[in-house]
């Protein structure tokens, strides 16, 4: 398509060289004038199609499917654990209640969490070798892997005891009926969208505390 363009401007270049200039008289550049700007003319055309949108080449399909599903899992946990707090709970100490809710979510850890801030990283390092961003934003898309990487350790603390109960944010007055468990899958999934704003080539923005 670049090589067409290119084609119709010598063309059209060719076709008017010589050829006198109405109000001032002057004429275009003679027919060798024209073939020697070919060159620079063939590099420049190729140089605009070389620019493409950065999230097209960073983010992979691949991030986009798990963060879906991460997307799911918090959905999941917030509904499922609303729902067995509607039946009779065993008050006998050391007793999970959310046993089979806790066997979902340690799954999903396994297949879609872990593998998702795995292919953070690895994105995050194919951009940087590739200077595919500006600097100050390849230096947030890097820390992305390692927050999510915190994230999930966070969880993991949470699912240990089983903190599916509903729970406030103090800062925000948001309600998780899922719980801290559902309140780090909140964290999880922010992540990764503040890594898909920044594979594009844009800030993100500075989000409160939430505790």
């Amino acid at each position: 398509m670049l090589a067409c363009a290119t084609a119709g401007v010598i063309g059209l270049l060719l076709s008017a060289s010589s050829a006198p200039n109405v109000r001032t008289g002057a004429t275009l550049p003679s027919r060798r004038g024209v073939l020697q700007l070919v060159p620079a003319l063939a590099v420049s055309t190729a140089s605009l199609g070389a620019v493409r949108p950065a999230s097209a080449k960073i983010v992979t399909d691949e991030i986009k499917l798990l963060t879906v599903k991460a997307k799911q899992l918090r959905a999941g946990v917030s509904s499922s654990a609303g729902n067995r707090r509607l039946l009779p709970l065993d008050p006998t100490p050391g007793v999970n209640n959310y046993a089979t809710l806790t066997d979902t979510v340690l799954r999903a850890k396994a297949n879609v969490l872990v593998p998702l801030q795995k292919a953070m990283a690895a994105a995050a390092k194919e951009a940087k070798a590739e200077g595919k961003l500006a600097p100050e934003l390849q230096q947030e898309l890097s820390l992305q892997s390692s927050y999510m990487k915190g994230h999930i350790l966070e969880l993991d603390q949470a699912l240990k005891e089983w903190k599916f109960d509903e729970y406030v944010s103090k800062t925000t007055g948001s309600v998780y009926k899922g719980g801290k468990v559902e309140r780090e899958l909140e964290e999880v999934c922010e992540t990764a969208d503040d890594f898909m704003t920044l594979a594009a080539g844009r800030k993100i923005d500075v989000r409160s505390g939430t505790q």
